[in-house]
């Protein structure tokens, strides 16, 4: 299994509703590292996925729009890639293509790289936008 994931203060984008949302991607992403793999888990992390796309990005894109941020339509386009990333692989999952522990390492190599590239990238480059508003 992977090393658990902590939150470091440069992660912050300065906005605490957006980072609290960060922060539970890492424990979501810890948890899936450590936990034995099963239908029941595996239902619960897609639900708390679904959930945090939901809440986080609207939020996200919401306080985005409202502060003119240039790169708004690319940083919503990473977004809308994201939920149907998650939507194959929910899809995936139910039509039993693969197994709960493949899956589950999958999703996890995957929200590990899209907290590297987009979380530290993507979301810290807006941060000096925000902080204007």
């Amino acid at each position: 299994m992977n090393e658990p994931l902590q939150w470091k203060d440069e992660y912050s984008v300065g906005v605490e509703v957006l980072d609290r949302q960060h922060r539970g991607l890492i424990v979501l992403i810890n948890r899936l590292s450590s936990s034995q793999t099963n239908a029941d888990m595996m239902v619960h992390v897609f639900d708390e996925l679904e959930a945090y796309t939901k809440d986080h990005f609207s939020m996200e894109e919401k306080l985005l729009k409202e502060a003119d941020y240039a790169d708004f339509k690319m940083h919503r386009k990473q977004h809308r890639a994201f939920e149907q990333w998650l939507s194959a692989v929910r899809q995936t999952y139910s039509v039993g293509v693969t197994s709960p522990t493949l899956l589950a390492e999958s999703i996890d190599a995957f929200l590990r790289d899209w907290l590297v590239n987009h979380i530290l990238s993507s979301d810290r480059d807006y941060a000096d936008t925000l902080a204007k508003k």
